[in-house]
């Protein structure tokens, strides 16, 4: 028994001087979870730190302690010509490090920091925005213990314990393949949805923590490696191919049906008019004149085969043709610039039967509205780009609008957080394990082994 616990702190004080040397380890040799650096703010020009419990803050590059404070102290950090700037005091450090004094013996979810109002577990490191002005602040903590955060913005204690499970490999698997995106910028991830979403403890929930520890050290291998990880609130019906996404074939990322048709995001619809969309086109940079028609396959039941849409029907190239010329946008580009869920969608033109009208509103809305199809016939020339199939026609007439009937929220790579919900509420005795089988459904030919 002394043994077992002597291992135990030796493996404690490993991990606490990884830490100490703010250094990003990501590989199979510890056993405690290995440090992560999160980066939580870039050109900050003011930064208010404190801590439920004592604290104190230390030089990085020889660890000497600058100053220690008691629990419900405010720092308040600054710059003043380059120099680091505590409660208006000048302190001589180019790196410095927050972190709860030690000996930590408290309970894990009071030992926490907060910066800029929001808690975080482990230490903040503070330096200057390289190749800019201002400072950046860095989370650097246990691995599982960033898992704790993530998971606790997009899982509430009512979600099915194997599909908890399952998130929490997933998001162990993409931090461990991802580790190092921002190197350049002195941390392995950020907090946005450039990576994952991270707002430090705030969220948390103990069965959050139970799912974690029930899989502490698991993640996605493919040929002995963590996998790209990728995950998505719903894919409306059916995966994606990473290429179709991330331009990138992984084969352990090939689309294949989800569950995810009781998600509160498996379906959406917006509305825009043909001079609206023709006027942020144009505002975008893409000028080919008055805006005649819009081209883009049919979606129809996936997998599909088509240049211009992936397997499961995601938009990957759409053509807006105009009088003086065309512009192809690729499904992020009209994603992003009409702020979309997806890029998985339908194109319809419509006008109301009474031009007079121009309330119009799809199937699940007013049922007083209608709306017809525009089919005009086909160009008199052949050969034009508008003889081809996939083509929606702009009329030009009074209260004519553009629907996108779409499906999904995310990119629809990998993981489907409500289809893995669905699986696990469905699944008849699913066992203690059954997170495996929900993991090897959206990741193909991967094996789920211990990494630490």
């Amino acid at each position: 028994m002394k043994g077992q616990v002597w291992t135990k702190r030796l493996a404690g004080l490993l991990l606490g001087l990884v830490l100490f040397c703010g250094t990003s380890v990501v590989a199979a040799a510890p056993v405690a979870s290995p440090p992560i650096r999160i980066g939580l703010m870039t050109q900050q020009f003011g930064i208010l730190a404190s801590s439920n419990g004592g604290f104190q803050v230390v030089n990085v590059d020889d660890g000497k302690i600058l100053g220690e404070f008691t629990a419900g102290a405010k720092l308040r950090i600054g710059l003043r010509e380059g120099k680091f700037v505590i409660n208006n005091a000048i302190v001589n450090s180019d790196r410095m490090r927050i972190e709860p004094q030690k000996p930590k013996n408290i309970e894990r979810e009071d030992r926490l920091l907060e910066i800029n109002n929001r808690r975080y577990r482990g230490a903040v490191e503070i330096f200057r925005t390289q190749g800019a002005a201002g400072m950046t602040a860095v989370n650097v903590l246990p691995l599982d213990e960033y898992v704790y955060g993530v998971l606790g913005l997009s899982l509430t204690p009512e979600w099915p314990e194997q599909a908890v499970k399952a998130q929490a490999v997933v998001v162990r698997s993409f931090a461990l393949y991802h580790s190092g995106k921002h190197k350049n910028e002195g941390f392995d991830l950020c907090d946005t949805g450039d990576c994952l979403v991270y707002e430090g403890q705030t969220q948390e929930n103990p069965k959050i923590w139970q799912a974690i520890e029930a899989t502490r050290g698991l993640a996605l291998l493919y040929q002995n490696y963590p996998v790209a990880a990728y995950l998505h609130l719903s894919s409306g019906g059916y995966t994606e191919n990473s290429e179709s996404v991330f331009a990138k074939a992984y084969p352990y990322l090939r689309g294949v049906p989800d569950f995810d048709q009781t998600s509160p995001y498996f379906r959406w619809q917006k509305r825009i008019t043909p001079q609206e969309l023709e006027g942020l086109l144009k505002g975008a940079g893409y000028n080919f004149g008055a805006l005649t028609a819009i081209e883009i396959s049919r979606r129809t039941p996936p997998p599909m085969n088509v240049s211009d849409r992936g397997v499961s029907g995601r938009i990957r190239m759409i053509t807006f043709i105009g009088k003086d010329g065309i512009a192809a946008l690729t499904g992020e580009q009209i994603q992003k610039l009409l702020s979309l869920p997806s890029t998985l969608f339908d194109v319809t033109v419509a006008v109301p039967l009474s031009n007079i009208d121009s309330n119009i509103t799809d199937s699940y809305g007013d049922r007083d509205t209608k709306q017809i199809q525009i089919n005009l016939p086909p160009s008199a020339s052949a050969g034009l780009l508008t003889d081809r199939p996939g083509i929606h026609r702009i009329s030009g007439k009074p209260n004519e609008l553009v629907f996108l009937e779409g499906f999904g929220w995310g990119h629809g790579v990998g993981f489907s957080q409500w289809g893995a919900k669905t699986m696990a509420e469905k699944a008849i005795n699913p066992g203690s394990d059954y997170y495996m089988s929900i993991l090897k459904h959206y990741f193909q030919g991967v094996r789920i082994d211990k990494w630490y």
